[in-house]
């Protein structure tokens, strides 16, 4: 692993308060290994029985849903130091109900999640480091489940777009901020028709409730 790969690592979450030395330490005891991918290639497929966890180093991830009609509803998107597959990643774990892709080129360190969560002979104290910050992104990664579950469960476009602008505007702690999606990464986050949501978002700007421009808002 180079230098330039360590210092990527090194600003992921998985490894906070973990310096390189130990990062290269890990690797051994959790088998890591590092693979790139193609823009719009699959890294793991519905259906699969996964054991690793993924850490993206650079490009950009996403989880979607594909129906049986072929309608997609994006899940997540995952961007470099986050990481992905950490629910699913374990021998009595379902197999993976969505599709995870590259968006851009991407590499991504993969990490076995038996060896991670199995401390070795040297119990390292970084190694137990690397399982408190696992815990403390699953349990993240679980409110914004449930954010994306209350967003979802508003009865009609305009009130799922206020819900999740609104917790947007909290979140980011102003009435001024961007939105990691485009017009359809939006509707399919939301579980709605495109044409008909750009609709809505023209009607609340119309009505004095939002202004925007491509993914910038801002609420009234």
């Amino acid at each position: 692993m180079n230098e330039k790969e360590l210092n990527e690592l090194e600003r992921a979450r998985i490894f906070t308060n973990i310096n390189g030395e130990q990062i290269e330490s890990l690797m051994d005891c959790v088998h890591g290994e590092i693979k790139t991918y193609d823009k719009n290639s699959y890294i793991f497929s519905a259906g699969e029985q996964i054991t690793k966890i993924g850490v993206v180093m650079e490009g950009q991830i996403q989880v979607e849903n594909i129906d049986y009609w072929g309608n997609a509803a994006i899940i997540n998107l995952i961007s470099p130091g986050e990481i992905f597959g950490e629910s699913y990643a374990s021998p009595d774990a379902e197999p993976l109900p969505n599709d995870i892709l590259a968006l851009t080129k991407c590499k991504v360190l993969f990490m076995d999640m038996h060896s991670i969560l199995t401390t070795c002979q040297r119990s390292c104290s970084f190694h137990n480091q690397l399982i408190q910050n696992l815990y403390m992104i699953a349990t993240k990664r679980n409110r914004y489940m449930n954010r994306k579950i209350s967003h979802m469960s508003k009865r009609t476009t305009r009130e799922k777009l206020l819900a999740y602008l609104s917790d947007e505007a909290q979140r980011q702690d102003s009435k001024h901020f961007t939105i990691p999606f485009d017009r359809q990464q939006l509707a399919d986050y939301l579980s709605v028709e495109r044409s008909a949501m750009s609709a809505e978002l023209s009607r609340m700007q119309r009505d004095g409730l939002i202004s925007y421009h491509k993914n910038e808002f801002t609420l009234r």
